[in-house]
């Protein structure tokens, strides 16, 4: 948020040693007036303000970058007041106050005004004219207050007050002020951009390439001062980015060539805030009622240009592979063209454990190879303003498992100290979305969120990969990749680095083309089989290729198991490792000679083109995790090792005579999550499914309590043997259910008692044991409806299906028991609906041990009824009527005549007698309505 100004402290600012400015500053000072009255005093300070505001190129000039950016603030607040005041002036009020003499308190109250609020970036210019509008509004209370306590009231006349009162009280002057400031700040931002740049209002170039945009804009405001030679070669090292090519990877096909980074990047899209209270940024729903925008260019120089910008951290969110890293690396070469010094900190290639300071020198080093002091560089800059980008702050709080919540709040105070020393200092910080949640934000904090491409921007990325490859497609006799093509794989394509990785899968033979008629499961398969046959490839014979493609992907199934199984989308290198030994997947490696040994982890995940790498360093150890850019990669890798090892186990029982199948590694995967919580696994599940398996898994369920656990050291989290035969026992039924789609409770369960009581049983256990979550996920997945003495389960129903002959009645001793349950149990929501239904629940018929139960059902639906619907009406009042066993008629009553009464009925009365001929009781309730309606 940019810095709010005192009217007084703003002229103050810029009028320096002028000597109206002195005179006001005398003004100010003095105890009681004399002959100054308030017109003669408005008329000064509009003087004043005009001419302070017609001086904007003396405070535009100031080279140092901190002084040039308050003073424009300060403008503002000084246009704010003299607009107001103008429009004062313009007014014919009949006010005469030269008798009237001013204490000094009195004077403040008019000369001393609050601080009014300035334009920031991250709002439009309309919300900015509302807060001005809010401003004069209380400048109106103030001023009428202060006009009735000096006994102005008793000098006028009756109608000449109440003309005064007016003009205060309705606004009126509120809204020409509004008015006026508006054109002066429109007049304004054609002479200042930076007031154009506050407030979106700089003309916006369609240019997608490379945030080339926002060079031109701060070329408009730059200061003119230039870098010294030794900081002149950290931008200069900055700027070679742009020409290097877009993506550092070894999966390029041999003869193809990469675009630079300057070619192909694309503006980003984004949403943005100003964060506070109880936000929670890492969720998508939290960002959902925000607009989406476009100039990512005039943001920024918005950003930079106010002094909120040296206050606090900018803060850039986005998912794996949405270009967040690129984004600093094509920032820091902009701005080192335009009066800027970027200095980019890969958080992962510096000590976690340092303070900023340390990390920007650590950084710097490496960059450049010169140890230059930060309090140095920074003065040596001069009216050059240092931006710091902290590249992958949600590798710090990965890799390093080490709580990291006062991070942003550290870079503000880091921030707060270099602008009291005189050293001003912007910083912008990177994270994964998800995250963000663990940080403090500093009040004020600006929060963007970097969005996913859109047909526009995939089909310029497409259009630059084509032109970049030409020559490729035509030598190999390749077709262009082309939009169409890559939309069918719309939630990769939208991100830049997995657009990215199906451009380079395409290359080879136009892979992705042939793929048009794929399943998903088959498409991704295909996709990762072989990008890991072209990772072995560059250390391995291609004759032994074939043999290691299997072990890597099972490898990585069991990354994306560390992950499923602990409940995020990322694990650590430790976490891996550790999993691979427990389930005895670890392989002894080929002698390194004398290096460190490598262990499992090193040679598996974080070398494959989809699976993301953070690091951080801490205490000279290099610390890993491991994410996968797409959730999809990781949910189908899960699916295709549990098909892996339900066919394998199909095949063990095909050749097995005396022994039963050994189920113990899937059950020892399938014991800590529901696969039901993430629901790609079971539609990659019901792809890759054969018919074998059903009969295979309800063998394995039935057989469950007869078999030892397994002999597996995997523990992923701390769970007791119920609780992991509770998750194994869900997934099992949802393993059952992915092939056929439907299956009896008798035909899966045990049978060792009636089995409608088993399968509570069941679900009772998944209930208490599963996280809520994940209990959720699976009453989302699975129905299941009694019928005929057993249970029928079906798999994505979509409705619940309850059959008409089924008796949902419930008697008196049910609905004491139902709510003891919920008290016993302590479920908030069912204590809810049982507390909301309990003025029908105590409507109890103990002769006929019925309750309100069954009749409550039916006169919901009377309330439901559509108020011009007279057929559907007919039946639904007999089906009421009928139900209704309760001795007193009166809560029945009442229902049917409220919805009489507000129905849009033309035939009420035939109604009521279609009604009245059904039977006798509905013939007598319908003449009490028809007394209780006249």
């Amino acid at each position: 948020m940019a810095r709010g100004y005192r009217y007084v402290d703003a002229v103050r600012l810029l009028g320096g040693q002028d000597p109206a400015i002195t005179a006001l500053d005398t003004l100010l000072g003095v105890g009681t007036l004399g002959v100054w009255d308030l017109i003669e005093a408005k008329n000064e300070l509009i003087r004043v303000g005009n001419d302070l505001l017609g001086r904007w190129r003396d405070w535009r000039s100031d080279k140092v970058w901190r002084s040039r950016t308050e003073r424009l603030e300060a403008a503002h607040a000084i246009l704010v007041v003299t607009a107001y005041l103008e429009t004062l002036d313009a007014l014919d009020l009949p006010l005469d106050l030269g008798r009237l003499r001013f204490s000094r308190e009195e004077q403040r109250a008019v000369f001393a005004i609050r601080e009014i609020p300035c334009p920031a970036p991250h709002r439009p210019f309309e919300q900015n004219v509302e807060e001005i509008a809010a401003t004069y509004r209380s400048f109106n209370s103030g001023m009428e207050g202060f006009l009735d306590g000096l006994g102005v009231r008793d000098r006028l006349e009756e109608h000449e007050w109440e003309q005064v009162s007016a003009a205060f009280r309705h606004n009126t002057l509120a809204g020409l002020a509004v008015r006026r400031y508006t054109d002066r700040y429109r007049q304004l931002a054609v002479d200042v951009p930076e007031f154009a740049f506050w407030t979106g209002q700089v003309e916006h170039q369609a240019t997608r390439a490379g945030l080339a945009e926002l060079r031109r804009l701060l070329a408009m405001v730059a200061s003119g001062a230039t870098l010294p030679e030794r900081l002149e070669t950290v931008a200069r090292l900055h700027r070679v980015a742009l020409t290097r090519p877009v993506a550092k990877t070894g999966d390029v096909p041999e003869g193809m060539e990469l675009p630079t980074l300057d070619q192909v990047y694309q503006t980003p899209r984004y949403r943005v805030t100003e964060i506070g209270g109880q936000a929670d940024p890492s969720a998508e729903s939290w960002w959902a009622g925000m607009w989406v925008r476009r100039n990512f260019a005039g943001f920024l120089a918005g950003f930079l240009t106010s002094t909120g910008a040296t206050e606090r951290p900018l803060v850039v969110l986005g998912q794996p592979g949405a270009g967040k890293s690129v984004l600093t690396e094509v920032l820091a070469a902009r701005l080192s063209e335009e009066s800027f010094l970027p200095i980019r900190v890969p958080l992962r290639e510096v000590s976690a454990g340092a303070d900023i300071q340390q990390q920007i020198e650590q950084a710097v080093y490496r960059l450049s190879g010169e140890r230059l002091q930060w309090p140095d560089l920074a003065r040596t800059a001069g009216g050059v303003l240092p931006v710091v980008f902290l590249d992958g702050f949600d590798e710090l709080l990965q890799a390093t498992g080490v709580r990291q919540t006062d991070y942003l709040e550290r870079v503000a105070r880091f921030q707060q100290r270099e602008s009291d020393a005189g050293r001003a200092v912007a910083v912008i910080v990177t994270s994964r979305t998800a995250v963000a949640n663990r940080a403090d934000f500093p009040p004020g904090t600006f929060v963007a969120k970097l969005e996913p491409f859109d047909d526009g921007q995939i089909a310029h990325w497409l259009e630059v990969w084509n032109d970049a490859n030409a020559g490729y497609f035509r030598r190999h006799g390749l077709r262009p990749l082309t939009q169409d093509v890559v939309r069918r794989q719309a939630a990769l394509a939208e991100q830049p680095l997995l657009l990215l990785m199906l451009a380079l899968y395409d290359a080879d033979g136009n892979a992705l083309h042939s793929a048009a008629e794929l399943g998903q499961a088959e498409l991704y398969e295909r996709l990762m089989r072989r990008f890991v046959e072209r990772e072995l490839e560059k250390a391995h014979p291609r004759a032994e290729v074939g043999g290691l493609v299997e072990r890597e992907l099972v490898q990585l199934a069991c990354v994306a198991f560390s992950m499923f199984n602990r409940g995020r989308q990322w694990a650590t290198n430790a976490e891996f490792d550790r999993d691979l030994k427990a389930l005895k997947l670890d392989r002894p490696e080929a002698d390194a000679g004398f290096a460190a040994p490598l262990s499992s982890g090193d040679l598996a995940p974080g070398k494959f083109f989809f699976v993301y790498e953070a690091r951080a360093t801490r205490d000279d150890e290099v610390l890993q995790t491991y994410e996968f850019l797409h959730a999809t990669f990781g949910e189908f890798l899960i699916a295709r090792f549990v098909a892996s090892l339900l066919n394998e186990l199909l095949a063990q029982e095909a050749y097995s005579v005396l022994r039963d199948v050994d189920d113990g590694l899937l059950r020892t995967l399938l014991s800590w999550a529901t696969l039901s919580s993430r629901a790609p696994v079971l539609s990659f599940l019901k792809e890759l499914a054969r018919p074998e398996w059903q009969p295979l898994i309800i063998r394995l369920f039935r057989r469950l309590d007869t078999r030892d656990e397994p002999p597996y050291a995997y523990r992923p989290w701390i769970a007791g043997p119920h609780r992991r035969y509770a998750y194994y026992t869900a997934n099992l039924t949802l393993l059952a259910l992915v092939q056929g789609g439907v299956l009896t409770a008798s035909e899966l369960m045990p049978g060792h008692e009636a089995r409608v009581r088993e399968w509570r049983g069941y679900a009772l256990l998944w209930r208490s044991q599963c996280a809520p979550e994940e209990w959720v996920s699976l009453l989302d997945a699975i129905s299941a409806v009694p019928l005929e003495g057993d249970m029928v389960l079906r798999l994505h129903p979509g409705t619940v299906y309850l059959p008409r002959n089924l008796d949902l009645r419930l008697d008196a001793r049910g609905l004491r028991q139902l709510t003891a349950e919920a008290f016993f149990c302590y479920d908030p929501d069912q204590i809810k609906a049982l507390l909301a239904l309990e003025p029908f629940i105590d409507e109890v018929d103990e002769d006929r041990g019925r309750s309100g139960g069954g009749p409550l059902r039916h006169l919901l639906e009377v309330l439901r009824l559509p108020p011009d619907n007279s057929r559907e009406r007919v039946g639904t009042y007999v089906r009421a009527i009928r139900e209704w066993h309760p001795s007193d008629p009166r809560p029945l009553l009442k229902v049917l005549l409220g919805d009489l009464v507000l129905a849009s009925l033309n035939d009420q009365d035939a109604v009521m007698a279609e009604v009245s001929k059904a039977s006798k009781k509905t013939r007598n309730i319908m003449q009490r309505l028809t007394r209780a309606l006249r």
